[in-house]
């Protein structure tokens, strides 16, 4: 687990994402087990949800990837008629989750995403 220190960091990383990136909404990093370790939101989501689904989501992705041989698998996306989720690996414990109600905002959604992500797994 991570101490309160890393968590506050890890929140601050978040927020320093959604101002970047005015198009994102929200921001969670949850660990591999669903376990919610920060976020930072603009609107009221159910984050802790989110954070347990979207470690089940990583988790069939890196599956399907390692059934079909094609490598590790990096990211995840969802997009919806209301906007687009992001889901990404941070390094093996941790994964970062993203959103945007923004339909045409994947790749700012994306390149934001990947950034911070490098930042987070840089300082854990």
């Amino acid at each position: 687990m991570l101490t309160d220190a890393k968590k506050q960091e890890l929140e601050q990383t978040l927020k320093g994402l959604l101002e970047q990136a005015d198009v994102i909404d929200a921001a969670v990093v949850v660990t591999v087990d669903g376990h919610l370790q920060a976020m930072a939101q603009k609107q009221d989501y159910p984050l802790e949800r989110v954070a347990a689904m979207g470690s089940s989501f990583m988790s069939l992705g890196d599956t399907i990837t390692a059934e079909l041989k094609m490598g590790v698998c990096r990211n995840i996306i969802s997009e919806n008629e209301s906007g687009i989720i992001v889901f990404m690996h941070i390094n093996d414990s941790m994964i970062l989750v993203s959103m945007t109600t923004d339909t045409s905002a994947l790749g700012l959604l994306l390149s934001h995403s990947r950034i911070h992500a490098q930042k987070m797994q840089n300082m854990l």
